[in-house]
């Protein structure tokens, strides 16, 4: 795939003829996808960078974001407005998801630097050597999610870090419950296998 500038000129918007490709898409025709990929490409390449102002990022979301468009063209209606405001909505959207990803795995590593002198012993479980595990064993699991490849990772920190569900996690990346299932479960093994740790603990 070709990338764009993030300063591409807009194309002449078609709706008409947009939303005439967007049902060829939705039935699998696969020259549909490139007019529309080679049509919008740089305008959704623009939307996306200024989210996210960083174009390995960008690069990376807009392939993400096409590839969204090839699985989900069917769910476009007129009802949903002109074609291009549709797009560049599932286009902002991946940016956002990734920026947030960003800002959780960021948070996560401040969370590893944090001076635990710093807590208050009124503050302290009575238990204290037992609290003090317990904290040592949610930082090594917060050290490991940062070690996990994207998808798993993504899908650990919206189930145990966000508090959803895995139907609310497939609902908002548009995956399958079992594929969720899949990533949480492989992610899961390998913190085990690592820490011999359970992050539900934590």
């Amino acid at each position: 795939m070709s990338i764009s500038s993030p300063n591409a000129p807009h194309p002449v918007y078609d709706d008409e003829n947009d939303a005439r490709l967007l049902r060829g898409i939705a039935n699998g025709d696969r020259d549909c996808f490139q007019q529309l990929h080679d049509r919008y490409e740089g305008l959704l390449f623009t939307t996306i960078y200024k989210v996210l102002n960083d174009r390995q990022d960008t690069e990376e979301v807009l392939q993400e974001a096409f590839f969204n468009l090839w699985r989900k063209a069917g769910l476009y209606t007129l009802g949903r407005g002109r074609p291009i405001t549709w797009l560049a909505s599932l286009a902002r959207n991946r940016a956002i998801d990734r920026l947030r990803a960003k800002q959780r795995r960021a948070r996560l590593r401040d969370a590893l630097e944090v001076d635990e002198t710093h807590t208050s012993i009124s503050d302290a479980p009575v238990d204290g050597l037992a609290a003090a595990e317990r904290r040592d064993d949610c930082q090594a699991v917060r050290d490991a999610v940062v070690e996990l490849t994207q998808v798993q990772r993504e899908a650990i920190e919206m189930s145990y870090f966000d508090g959803l569900t895995q139907q609310e996690i497939a609902d908002k990346l548009g995956e399958p419950v079992g594929t969720v299932k899949a990533r949480i479960r492989r992610g899961i093994r390998r913190l085990r296998a690592i820490y011999e740790i359970d992050p539900m603990d934590c």
